[in-house]
């Protein structure tokens, strides 16, 4: 036991001799980690940033939203679908409407079926004006929701006014003897689409917008 307390003893004196003699500059120098080198930055101990990061520039950057190649391919697109429309050269038009609450695709001559109590009558002419999309073989008009209604016109008449089938609403409660049996039937409006038309204005901007009642 005493030869081991002398010799932990020795080699601590030794190892307190070794540091004395070592400079003190080396010896509580930084040092760099190889992914701080990489990076370029001398701080160590952590990294600031990554060599394949951008820097953040101080100032605030302005993006062009449009450039003169956009609006010239804007402006040739529409004079292509102008003339499509006026030598009528568009094939058939589809479109998608907003009627009573429900988004219906149509065509020329379609019939849509109508849920629930609606009070235009047999006979009615009805003009869609919440029209979500028109298109045709070449292009396709989306609204921003709507559809400008000055540029589509859809017509469409009221054909017949029925029920639908007899449905049954049954209602169980177990354990409870309770037993409920109902049957109802809903009121259905069937819609004939005469005509879908396009105005061959497309991207002719007004003088005054805005002015038109808001759905």
């Amino acid at each position: 036991m005493a030869a081991f307390t002398s010799f932990s003893r020795l080699f601590a004196t030794a190892a307190v001799n070794s540091l004395r003699n070592v400079p003190r500059n080396i010896l509580f120098s930084k040092q760099i980690t190889p992914a701080i080198a990489i990076t370029g930055s001398q701080v160590a101990g952590y990294r600031t940033r990554l060599p394949w990061i951008e820097k953040v520039p101080n100032y605030q950057v302005e993006v062009p939203d449009t450039t003169e190649e956009d609006l010239k391919l804007t402006d040739d697109v529409m004079k292509q679908i102008n003339q499509q429309i006026s030598t009528n050269n568009i094939g058939r038009l589809f479109a998608v409407v907003h009627v009573c609450g429900k988004q219906f695709k149509i065509t020329e001559n379609d019939i849509i079926i109508i849920q629930g109590y609606w009070p235009p009558t047999v006979g009615d002419k009805l003009k869609l004006e919440k029209v979500l999309l028109v298109g045709g073989s070449d292009f396709t008009l989306i609204g921003r929701p709507l559809v400008n209604r000055e540029l589509v016109s859809i017509i469409a008449t009221v054909i017949e006014k029925t029920t639908s089938h007899t449905k049954t609403h049954f209602r169980f409660k177990k354990r409870k003897q309770y037993r409920r049996i109902n049957f109802c039937r809903i009121q259905h409006t069937m819609l004939r689409i005469n005509s879908i038309q396009v105005e061959p204005n497309v991207g002719h901007l007004k003088e005054v917008e805005g002015l038109h009642s808001i759905y």
